[in-house]
Parts: structure tokens; C-alpha cells; sequence
């Protein structure tokens, strides 16, 4: 008999209803998907996110004992249907994370059951509901589909709710605010900013009077260097960009930082300043931005694509393009892994796109009296003596 009772499910009200503007945003902005993506440093971070996704290889695995072992595609994953391909799909998967903190697939389903296309949807096209028994249902454009006809793919989800949370919805304060200072930048530029320079004087000077000494000054030293001289009592000042500029432009670098923290991003990955590279090899920073920035995003996309294949098999993005070292360190990981026994000659031919040569599939160990994968590798008969006669 149990202690324990499972707690009653309710029916909470779903996230994210995409108008964003249940919550304060104290900048006044509007944020939207669209206004967010205004922001230079917004468009930046879901691009590399989800470029870099896209860009990954898609690998099929059957788990067998402690062993997995790689599997053909399913087409399904390759091509996923007439209207997107496979780097589209992935690409859109992760903008709606992104930015809506929920991405929806329908899935198209044969006479038997199987999955046989895959089309993304815009999330504001899908309405999620609790069923009133633990579970979720969907309706896309008003009608209902069945549940096993929709994957949903969530973002930062809290215990029990039905949807995943926004990233620009939570931190529109932030976002709002590089748009208010974009604007800000961009209404004082438009409206002619600040004059280069003043000529001063102590009289008076008629419209037609200044007129003529503003038309004068440009024609003298425009775009010229020549010794100005000035009579008459009139003086020259140039005007500079004020603290409270320059101040500005140091907090515009500061909301680029911070838009880069909500999606993890090195700062210096969307050319931010104040933030260099500190690594010390590409394979490092490579590491670094699979581990901390990439892998969040990818296991929510394989662990729905994987719900598609039959149970004990599982799909993977290939990272190796981005942990790839320089040629000869490389090279070296090679050797070591097959003088070691770890990889086979031909295994590593096949991670640089080399087609495999016979004898390639034999294993080395670096032993005495082990034998060499490849042509001429085979050991002289017992008893006979390798050396040639002399």
C-alpha cells in the first residue's frame, strides 16, 4: 500500500499567448516576435542558434546492450515533406523556441500508422488545452487534430504547464529596451543630430547675412584642410559628442551583452565588445558553445524526433563539425586512437570523408609482433624469418 498520493492535475492556464502584454515592460516599448527580431543583437543570437542547428548532420542510432550502433536515416528526417527540407525544418524548429518558447510539428500519418511527413507550424496557429485528465490537446487554425498528430517541443517549461515560456516574453524589459534606445538613436540621427561645428560672432547678422557666411564656410572647407581665416570677430567651435552620448553608445554595448545572456551566447560569437576570445584552440571554444549554448536545444529536438522511431532507436545531430581541431592535432587523435585500439584505420578515414581501403577494418595495437592494417600487412608464416636473405 502507498503513503504517498499522486497530487490532483489542474488545469493551468497555458503560457505564452504570444501578445505579450499581460506583464509590465517598463522600457514601452512593444515586444513582439517581430519587434524582437529588430534588434540586432536578437536576430543574432536565434541566427546563430539556429544555423548552427540546421547545419548538423541528423544521425539514426539503434541502442543494443551498452552499444549504439548507427543506423540509415529514415527519409522521413532527410526529407521531411514537400514543403520544407530537412535544414528548414530544423531552422524553423528553433527560431519558434527561440523566440515563442514552443515549437509544433503535425505529423502526417500513413494507412499504417507511420509517420510519413513532418510540416512545422507557427505556433500562434495552435491553441493548447488541458484534457482535463493530465494531458494536453491541440486544435491548429480553430479545428482539433488528434494528440499522436502534433509534436510539441517546449522551451524553459514549468511543473504542470501546458506550454513552454518565451524568451522575449520574460525578459521584454530588456529587449524593449534596445529597442527604445534604437529608436532613440535613430529619431536623433533622422532629425539631423548635432551640427559638426558654430560660427560664432558678437554682432548682428541678418538671415540673409548668415546664410550667405554658412554657404561661404562650405565652400571654403568642405571636405578641404586649408588654413581657415576668420575676421570680422567671428570665432570657430567645433562640437563634440557629449557624456551623456557617449554614455549611451556604452549602454547600447551593454544591452547587446545582455540579450547574449538570455540565449548563452559568447558575446564575442555576435561581435560584441568587451568580450574576447579566451579559449585556447578553436577545439575549445567549439567545446565550449556545443556544451553550454548548443546541446540545450538540440536534446529537446532529438528526444521529439526520436518519439517517431520505433522503441530502442534514437536520432542525433552530428557535432563533430564543430569539435573538429586544427589538421594536425587531428591527425594526431587519429594515431593515437588506432595504435591504442579505440578506432580502426578505416573508421577514422570515414570521420575525413575518405572512402576505406581493405584490411582498414582490422584493429591495431601497438605491441610487439601485432598486426597492421593495409596492404602488406601480414605476418611471415611461424618460423620463417621476415628479414630478406642477404
Amino acid at each position: 500500500m502507498s503513503f504517498f498520493r499522486r497530487p490532483q492535475q489542474r488545469d493551468f492556464v497555458p503560457f505564452g499567448d504570444y501578445s505579450f502584454g499581460s506583464s509590465t515592460n517598463w522600457s514601452g516599448e512593444p515586444v513582439t516576435e517581430s519587434t524582437a527580431l529588430q534588434v540586432a543583437a536578437v536576430m543574432a543570437c536565434v541566427g546563430l542558434i539556429a544555423d548552427s542547428t540546421a547545419s548538423l548532420p541528423i544521425r539514426t542510432f539503434r541502442r543494443s546492450s551498452d552499444r549504439d550502433i548507427p543506423l540509415t536515416t529514415p527519409r522521413l528526417f532527410t526529407e521531411p515533406s514537400d514543403s520544407v527540407s530537412r535544414y528548414e525544418l530544423a531552422h524553423q524548429l528553433v527560431t519558434s523556441l527561440a523566440l515563442l518558447g514552443n515549437a509544433y510539428i503535425l505529423v502526417d500519418r500513413g494507412d499504417n500508422g507511420e509517420p510519413v511527413a513532418l510540416t512545422p507550424l507557427h505556433p500562434s496557429n495552435v491553441l493548447v488545452e488541458a484534457d482535463g485528465r493530465g494531458g494536453r490537446r491541440y486544435s491548429v487554425s480553430g479545428s482539433y487534430v488528434p494528440s499522436d498528430a502534433i509534436l510539441h517541443i517546449r522551451w524553459w517549461t514549468p511543473p504542470q504547464a501546458l506550454k513552454g515560456l518565451s524568451p522575449i516574453e520574460e525578459q521584454k524589459t530588456t529587449i524593449g529596451l534596445a529597442l527604445a534606445m534604437e529608436r532613440h538613436l535613430a529619431q536623433f540621427y533622422g532629425d539631423g543630430a548635432t551640427p559638426s561645428s558654430v560660427l560664432e560672432t558678437d554682432g548682428d547678422l541678418t538671415v540673409d547675412q548668415a546664410k550667405v557666411l554658412q554657404d561661404t564656410w562650405l565652400i571654403q572647407h568642405n571636405r578641404r584642410r586649408k588654413p581657415a581665416v576668420l575676421a570680422g570677430g567671428l570665432k570657430y567651435r567645433p562640437i563634440t559628442a557629449s557624456a551623456a552620448d557617449m554614455e549611451l553608445n556604452e549602454t547600447r554595448e551593454q544591452q547587446i551583452a545582455q540579450i547574449a545572456r538570455i540565449f548563452r551566447i559568447p558575446s564575442y560569437l555576435i561581435g560584441a565588445k568587451g568580450d574576447s576570445q579566451t579559449y585556447e584552440n578553436a577545439e575549445m571554444s567549439g567545446q565550449h558553445f556545443v556544451t553550454y549554448t548548443l546541446m540545450p536545444w538540440l536534446r529537446r529536438i532529438e528526444d521529439a524526433l526520436s518519439s517517431l522511431l520505433p522503441r530502442g532507436q534514437f536520432v542525433r545531430f552530428d557535432v563533430d563539425a564543430f569539435l573538429r581541431a586544427n589538421t594536425l592535432a587531428r591527425l594526431q587523435a587519429y594515431q593515437i586512437a588506432v595504435m591504442t585500439g579505440i578506432r580502426t584505420p578505416n573508421e577514422c578515414r570515414a570521420s575525413e570523408g575518405l572512402e576505406p581501403y581493405d584490411g582498414g577494418d582490422n584493429f591495431v595495437m601497438a605491441l610487439p609482433g601485432a598486426p597492421m592494417a593495409g596492404p602488406g600487412s601480414e605476418l611471415p608464416p611461424a618460423g620463417v624469418d621476415a628479414d630478406p636473405p642477404l
